[in-house]
């Protein structure tokens, strides 16, 4: 995370970034995963037998796992928030590809600061989260991908989307602030007019 100290007249900017050594070791990780289960329990399942059935869910439980630390690796993007007084500026980056998408307050049903527990150190982070108003949807990434945008909604809620049911999503969050006092001033700066 990084947050700029806000001057009245500056933009907060706070970013999630991704370093691509990350990348590589997770997607590293998920691929190899993936072949280690595939070589291991891919013999169980041929003949199938009466034990076909159990080593089936076994790979497809280990299958679900590998493949996302791949497709999560490979697919979420950098993220930088650049708020100004009633101008938000959310930037995605995906290696060389850059998608930059800009509300104004009128393009929000609301926003709020909102406190997140579960954090890699533990301790208590927050976000702004701004609501995009009824029928709106949240592009989380570049027009560029569509086939891995539909490939990452159908791995955050496998079963809904095999029912054809997949929640639709109209909130921006920002990546993390360490201070709720740094996320209430940039709300408080996105609010501003």
């Amino acid at each position: 995370m990084e947050a700029a100290p806000p001057d009245q007249s500056d933009a907060i900017v706070v970013s999630h970034l991704f370093p691509t050594p990350m990348r590589l070791i997770f997607g590293g990780v998920g691929v190899i995963g993936t072949i280690i289960l595939l070589v291991e329990l891919g013999p169980a399942l041929w003949p199938p037998t009466f034990l076909t059935l159990f080593f089936g869910f076994i790979m497809l439980g280990g299958l679900s796992v590998t493949l996302a630390f791949a497709a999560g690796s490979a697919m979420a993007p950098n993220q930088t928030w650049e708020i100004r007084p009633g101008l938000l500026t959310i930037t995605y980056q995906l290696f060389s590809q850059t998608s930059v998408k800009t509300y104004g307050l009128e393009d929000l049903d609301g926003s709020e600061v909102v406190e997140n527990e579960a954090s890699e150190s533990g301790a208590k982070t927050y976000q702004l989260v701004c609501r995009l108003p009824p029928g709106g949807t949240v592009q989380t990434g570049l027009e560029s991908t569509p086939f891995l945008m539909a490939l990452l909604a159908v791995l955050r809620d496998p079963l809904g989307s095999l029912r054809g049911t997949i929640p639709v999503d109209n909130r921006l969050r920002s990546p993390s602030f360490s201070e709720r006092a740094d996320a209430h001033k940039a709300l408080a700066l996105l609010l501003k007019v």
